[in-house]
């Protein structure tokens, strides 16, 4: 049975799917942190392989057609910004002024940890980007000379982790106006955040979506010159 699910073209797509149906039912009967459908689906599928003995490759075998649905699932991101633009345009000097300060604590925060805990050169170029979205942050760990698999890791788990407790942590810090809450959200998990900054609302979640190419830009330019300084 193991070998016929392994061998199979769409177990990946079908135990993904599954998965996720499963994890949404859940979060709607426990609305909590731990219940969020990213985080489970996640847990879920990892379970799944270990129980049933099935190689990573195997299950990307047939979860690779996802993928062609990431390029369209993230431009749609624009769609809640462009409508948002007129209201965001009003906020724009604060908008850039605070994504560039979360940036550089962002990258300041990763890579002084790294060195205050003795972690090495490399863990540290590779954990500069872990918050901007993952083609950016590969493209960033390869210009350090990072470890990429370390980066995109980082950055899984950052993202699901805003995901799951980003409305709880807004709430916590008392960010009362929605434009404040989108930024912080994208700014700290980029585009797994986002998603929980759409169900927010739409001003946050155009926020969000802005703050993920505004970061994008700003650790391309911040994350060498921190790195720099930790040598």
């Amino acid at each position: 049975m193991n070998a016929f699910l392994a061998q199979s073209a769409y177990f990946g797509l079908i135990l993904t799917l599954g998965v996720y149906v499963c994890a949404v039912a859940i979060n709607k009967k426990w609305n909590v942190s731990l219940t969020t459908p990213v985080l489970l689906t996640t847990a879920g599928i990892i379970v799944m392989l270990l129980a049933l003995d099935i190689p990573y490759s195997s299950y990307t075998n047939g979860a690779k057609y996802l993928n062609y649905f990431l390029v369209p699932a993230t431009v749609s991101l624009a769609i809640p910004m462009y409508k948002q633009m007129q209201h965001l345009g009003k906020h724009k000097m604060t908008i850039i002024l605070s994504v560039v300060l979360g940036c550089a604590f962002s990258v300041g925060t990763a890579v002084f940890l790294s060195w205050f805990f003795g972690l090495g050169d490399v863990i540290s170029r590779s954990l500069a980007s872990v918050s901007v979205t993952t083609a950016i942050a590969i493209g960033i760990t390869k210009e350090l000379g990072g470890i990429a698999a370390i980066t995109v890791f980082a950055v899984i788990v950052t993202g699901i982790f805003g995901n799951a407790v980003g409305r709880q942590m807004c709430r916590i810090l008392g960010l009362r106006y929605a434009v404040a809450r989108g930024l912080a959200i994208g700014n700290s998990s980029h585009a797994i955040g986002t998603a929980k900054a759409l169900e927010m609302g739409p001003v946050e979640g155009a926020a969000s979506s802005l703050s993920i190419v505004v970061s994008g830009l700003a650790t391309v330019i911040l994350a060498p010159l921190i790195v720099y300084l930790f040598r």
